[in-house]
């Protein structure tokens, strides 16, 4: 399979603890899709590890599903929910984002943070198609990934690259330049609106936040 040696790495680092990702601060972004969703919408997050975003969401009274694939992380995550009182509001499922196993229009929003960058270009209309199936029309897809404008990411640098794929130990990045963000989604979203993020400092790794409105 394409993506095992991907997902044995991710395995190891959140039995390990060196899931670095984890704490770059994307959960205060959650309030900005909060501030366009009606009070209990309901938010699917793709790649949800292990939760911060989804128990964001809860804080500020959306209900929210996160898709996972590893089932370790899925069983903490319920065993978090229902310690915390949650399960009505949150819960953790064992899925692919590209193969969602939920029905179609059955979602106000979509967030990713940090998936779709680790998944192969030739697998980014799979991707597209399932986000937009999930949504209602006019949901709302919210999207964080490595953006081309990256400066330097570990000893390779992006932005003076020709190339926008990078592989480290197994795992596949891609930086995304905001034109790629518009082609990718054009067809079926409506862009709202694509800024940066750098949540390590100004010379740090460059996110791209993009914000789409299914047609």
């Amino acid at each position: 399979m394409a993506y095992e040696e991907q997902n044995r790495f991710f395995a190891q680092a959140y039995r390990t603890g060196t899931d670095s990702w984890t704490n770059i601060p994307f959960a205060r972004r959650a309030a900005e899709l909060a501030e366009r969703l009606p009070k209990g919408a309901l938010v699917l997050d793709l790649g949800s590890g292990r939760g911060a975003l989804l128990f964001e969401y809860a804080h500020i009274g959306l209900r929210a599903i996160g898709l996972e694939n590893n089932p370790d992380l899925v069983k903490r995550g319920n065993n978090e929910v229902l310690a915390k009182g949650l399960e009505k509001n949150i819960r953790f499922m064992d899925g692919s984002a590209l193969d969602i196993p939920l029905a179609d229009t059955s979602f106000d929003a979509v967030s990713d943070i940090g998936l779709m960058q680790h998944i192969r270009p030739e697998d980014y209309a799979q991707y597209v198609s399932e986000i937009a199936r999930v949504l209602k029309p006019g949901g709302l897809a919210f999207l964080a990934v490595l953006s081309k404008d990256t400066p330097k990411y570990f000893a390779w640098h992006p932005r003076k690259d020709e190339l926008s794929d990078y592989i480290k130990e197994g795992v596949h990045y891609h930086f995304f330049s905001d034109e790629e963000i518009k082609s990718l989604f054009g067809t079926a979203f409506d862009i709202q609106e694509i800024d940066h993020d750098k949540p390590h400092g100004p010379k740090g790794t460059v996110y791209a936040i993009a914000l789409l409105k299914k047609k």
